[in-house]
């Protein structure tokens, strides 16, 4: 596998982690966690205490990738 496409689609990955953080960002807000079923409340919780690095991290993935696609880009 080429460099750059391994940046490419850390990038993307990266992206599609952001979305996905944001999302649940917005749904964990728009939801009480005491009118679901608890198997939903236990995903709830872990959701509301990983979010911040799951964010984190997938920032960190997409912006080393754009960076390595910057650094090889011709």
């Amino acid at each position: 596998m080429e460099l750059e496409t391994l940046a490419e689609a850390m990038a993307r990955l990266g992206a599609l982690g952001l979305g996905t953080a944001i999302v649940n960002v917005v749904a964990l807000r728009l939801v009480r966690a005491d009118e679901v079923p608890g198997w939903v409340q236990v995903r709830i919780r872990w959701w509301s205490a990983h979010n911040t690095t799951f964010l984190v991290v997938s920032a960190a993935v997409m912006a080393i990738g754009l960076a390595v696609l910057a650094t090889t880009a011709r």
